[in-house]
């Protein structure tokens, strides 16, 4: 069940970060502006709490190996590509 956890909580965290990259992707651009600073500022806020939260979860779960975080990382982030393409309409079945 901690290995269980430990891949949700590894795969809202990058899902997460993948959804803010994709939705703020459109906002930065080559010319720097007002409008791509704004939209670091709020990617910043975003992921700020994501990290804490998930930093919260992961110290309540009990001693895992490091090959096998790196394996759950991995599979985490498959996971979290697949269910990211389904929401923006990216991959479609």
């Amino acid at each position: 069940m901690n290995l269980i956890k430990y891949l949700g909580i590894q795969c809202l965290l990058i899902g997460m970060i993948i959804l803010t990259n994709f939705y703020l992707d459109s906002y930065i651009s080559k010319p720097f502006t007002y409008t791509d600073l704004l939209a670091i500022i709020i990617g910043i806020s975003i992921l700020i709490p994501i990290f804490y939260l998930s930093d919260k979860l992961k110290k309540r779960l009990k001693y895992i190996p490091l090959f096998n975080k790196i394996a759950l990382s991995i599979l985490a982030f498959f996971i979290a590509i697949i269910f990211t393409g389904i929401i923006t309409e990216g991959i479609q079945f």
